[in-house]
């Protein structure tokens, strides 16, 4: 399989890694991207604005995740009003979090293979 193959960039996006080497990290921290790939310098952010893309990933697998608990929880009324609130927001803020590493190295790579950069 050729290193730009769309299977093997989107398995470096989700492993969180450089798409065009494969072996960079991405992240530095947990909300702290590197400017650059630290082995083979390729520059993760484009342009201003470039993450526009990754925020829109993470509302909606957030949102469809939402919804898939949500809906089945409010209609078997096993929960009271306030107990669906509190689960509620805990979804609300606690999935665009745990999905904001994975939205931005998956839109890295995508970017990738829709625009692909020389090597």
């Amino acid at each position: 399989m050729s290193s730009r193959s769309p299977l093997v960039l989107f398995m470096r996006g989700l492993r969180q890694r450089c798409p065009v080497c494969g072996k960079g990290k991405i992240f530095k921290g947990f909300f702290k991207t590197y400017e650059r790939c630290p082995v083979c310098q390729f520059v993760f952010e484009r342009e201003p604005g470039y993450y526009t893309g990754a925020i829109a990933i993470n509302l909606v697998v957030t949102e469809l995740l939402i919804v898939a608990v949500a809906v089945p929880v409010a209609a078997s009324q096993a929960f009271s009003i306030p107990a669906m609130a509190l689960i509620g927001a805990v979804l609300c803020i606690g999935l665009p979090l745990l999905f904001y590493r994975p939205s931005k190295s998956l839109w890295i790579s995508l970017d990738h293979v829709i625009h692909p950069v020389e090597e």
